[in-house]
């Protein structure tokens, strides 16, 4: 399963289905999705999944929806949005974890505007961030040599929600931006270009994931330790 790459026709689909999101429409139009869409995710997941292998052997690896694809239906049962379909689809490669977020995982995402991709730590507990907290003063050289690399990068940004209240700490001032995180992720953002339909793009992620490998080790050993 070889990535040659998404189509304008994966973008018109994703447009399409912003402005008729019922299914009538999508299972008339099921065979572009399908062709456009889902396989071309399939491909590329098959691919990448061998990276992050390399990176962490207990990641989900496996092309499938709901495993490293996501649903295209939405769940709208607590939403006052009752559209039924995305219009935003992703890759996530993490390991298995009931709670969602709970652990760090790489990603891939897009809309018909936009694509980033990078690591997140999303949703994890108040209890693993403190520990990543302690594992951050614990092992200071450590991770100032990983948030090193970041200086000089000119694609990863740091987001994350800041606690309202900073925790005192005697660390660096280069370690605060990551320290006072309730959340923690590095991404990539950029609008829909010609990189998005290359065949390349399974390589431009995989250099991405190499590039997050180490801060994503770090976080796994502060939950691990």
């Amino acid at each position: 399963m070889v990535f040659t790459g998404f189509t304008t026709a994966s973008i018109t689909f994703l447009k399409n289905l912003a402005a008729n999101n019922n299914k009538e429409w999508f299972e008339n139009n099921r065979n572009i999705y399908e062709s456009c869409l889902l396989e071309p995710l399939k491909q590329l997941s098959t691919g990448l999944g061998v990276v992050v292998s390399s990176i962490d052997k207990e990641i989900e690896i496996a092309p499938q929806v709901n495993k490293t694809i996501s649903k295209i239906y939405r769940d709208t049962r607590f939403s006052r949005d009752k559209s039924p379909f995305r219009t935003g689809l992703w890759l996530t490669y993490k390991r298995l974890n009931k709670l969602w977020g709970n652990v760090p995982e790489f990603y891939f995402y897009f809309t018909p505007e936009e694509y980033q991709y990078g690591m997140g730590y999303y949703a994890a507990t108040s209890d693993n961030m403190r520990c990543l907290r302690e594992y951050i003063s614990r092992y200071p050289q450590r991770f100032g040599k990983i948030i090193e690399a970041y200086k000089d990068s000119d694609c990863f940004e740091l987001v994350g929600e800041n606690y309202k209240k900073a925790i005192p700490n005697e660390l660096p001032e280069e370690f605060q931006p990551w320290f006072q995180k309730k959340n923690i992720a590095v991404s990539c953002i950029k609008k829909i270009d010609r990189n998005f339909y290359d065949k390349d793009l399974e390589q431009i992620l995989a250099d991405a994931y190499q590039f997050n490998a180490e801060l994503y080790l770090f976080i796994i050993d502060s939950i691990n330790r």
